[in-house]
């Protein structure tokens, strides 16, 4: 495997040189002149005998003093200085493969890989047909977890694999499955949604302590559109007012404290956490990938790739896009201050922008020609970016730190988690002018406390009632909302 280049790939090369000089010691004059040389080399042990060593010999001096086989091998490429030029050119060639491979193969072997995920330190492929694949080695080996999916004679129809805070989530022919054992087993946790070979849940993405399930199909009660969970698919809340009966979902993004929502006739925008969309600006035609980063959003859009300033109102078009009109599919992922899209189109493959979606670029090396053409999810996980294709997975680095698991680490835990009359949530370390938001089990803001002090802060309970609440907090700064733990009123 490539990933195992740097501890492999010296002996590799050094492999290589070996057999090229080994085919060109067929001529004995070659042999003959280099046994002459090396003959006189152990009379130059002292300094003073060195000193009167002939001068076509020192540099095979210098090298007689190594070691073992590099011995050999530099004073066999010293007396094989016509072949030198060939290794030279063939050692570049092969580290600029290496070098430059941006993609990383993890030779799963199956065919018909849909969605792929990351949790609690393992992968998880959804393979279609064949089920869910998990590895815990970073690909080295790979292991089925099916136990408890839904099997159709001998085959597993799983179309998409995802997770909530604490519960892998996969999308079958027949239903939403949930695992809360890392994919040991699996039960049925669809509640009243459909599912059939046409209708199913296509993708998952969490926001802000809400799990949201887009469905294929179109928009309707119980069939296509998005649901929302907030209790690891316990109960599934509609998510689609505002969204029109004939529209298509493909995905979802969160930019700031909104959702933005690509579909078939438009781009929209939700404000309340998926409670209730409106259209996004002037964008009322199709949009098949959204993804955004601050106050720009990128999105591969019936007329190409664009991008906007201002939330949809004006657009300006991508330079060297290579598909003029995407189609269904097509996939963007904004990762290491990067945007990476899936085409769709052929052998065009992967393309990526350094400037926020302003120029594109190919980036398919590493990639085997029929995984080129097959591609269909992106998935970031810490400092790496993983892509799944028909035919096998792969990943490229990146600097990243995965956002999810990073604001746990800097954000206040409120404190007591049950509470009667009131709670605290020290925001000592957090910025002054912090905004805490309250989100209830429905999805809907329950309270709002703006401009807070860098101090620790009372939450009284008021009109609050029973039930559970989700803890948000809006940086004054940048406007981004993060989610830092639960409280539930008695």
């Amino acid at each position: 495997m490539l990933r195992n280049w740097n501890s492999m790939g010296c002996m590799h090369i050094r492999t290589r040189v070996q057999q090229i000089l080994r085919q060109d010691e067929s001529s004995e004059k070659h042999h003959q002149q280099r046994s002459d040389h090396l003959s006189v080399l152990p009379n130059y042990h002292r300094p003073k005998d060195r000193a009167r060593l002939p001068a076509p010999y020192v540099a095979q001096w210098a090298l007689f003093t190594l070691h073992g086989t590099d011995r050999l091998l530099l004073r066999q490429i010293r007396s094989h200085m016509p072949v030198l030029r060939y290794v030279s050119l063939f050692l570049l060639g092969l580290l600029t493969v290496c070098s430059f491979a941006e993609w990383t193969p993890y030779n799963l072997g199956t065919s018909g890989n849909r969605s792929i995920t990351t949790f609690n330190g393992a992968i998880y492929v959804a393979t279609y047909n064949v089920g869910i694949q998990k590895s815990t080695t970073n690909g080295a080996s790979w292991v089925p977890a099916n136990t408890g999916l839904p099997v159709s004679g001998t085959q597993i129809k799983v179309q998409s694999i995802g997770h909530s805070d604490n519960a892998l989530l996969c999308g079958t022919e027949s239903g939403i499955y949930r695992s809360t054992d890392n994919g040991a087993s699996w039960t049925l946790a669809n509640s009243t949604l459909t599912a059939s070979a046409t209708i199913y849940a296509n993708k998952f993405y969490s926001f802000l302590g809400a799990t949201f399930a887009v469905f294929s199909g179109t928009v309707g009660q119980s069939s296509g559109g998005v649901f929302r969970t907030f209790d690891n698919g316990d109960s599934w809340l509609q998510g689609f007012n505002g969204l029109s009966s004939n529209m298509t979902v493909y995905n979802i993004d969160q930019v700031g404290t909104d959702l933005y929502a690509s579909t078939s006739t438009a781009l929209m925008k939700s404000t309340d956490l998926g409670q209730s969309w409106t259209q996004a600006g002037t964008t009322n035609y199709a949009v098949y990938a959204v993804q955004g980063n601050g106050s720009r959003i990128v999105a591969l859009t019936t007329f190409g790739a664009r991008y906007t300033l201002n939330g949809g109102d004006t657009w300006t078009n991508s330079t060297n896009y290579p598909v003029a009109n995407p189609t269904a599919g097509s996939e963007l992922i904004a990762y290491d201050s990067k945007y990476y899209a899936i085409t769709k189109s052929g052998s065009t493959g992967c393309y990526r922008s350094l400037d926020g979606g302003a120029t594109w670029e190919a980036f398919n090396t590493g990639l085997s020609a029929q995984n080129t053409f097959a591609q269909e999810e992106f998935h970031a996980s810490g400092n790496t970016l993983y892509i799944a294709c028909a035919l096998d997975i792969y990943s490229t680095p990146g600097t990243t730190t995965d956002i999810g698991a990073s604001e746990t680490d800097v954000l206040p835990a409120p404190y007591p988690t049950l509470f009667s009359d009131r709670f605290t949530v020290d925001l000592s370390t957090c910025p002054t002018g912090s905004t805490l938001v309250l989100i209830d089990a429905t999805g809907r803001e329950a309270l709002r406390l703006a401009n807070l002090p860098a101090t620790p802060v009372r939450v009284e309970r008021s009109q609050l009632v029973a039930g559970r609440y989700h803890c948000m907090l809006i940086d004054p700064t940048t406007g981004a909302m993060r989610r830092f733990g639960s409280v539930i009123a008695q």
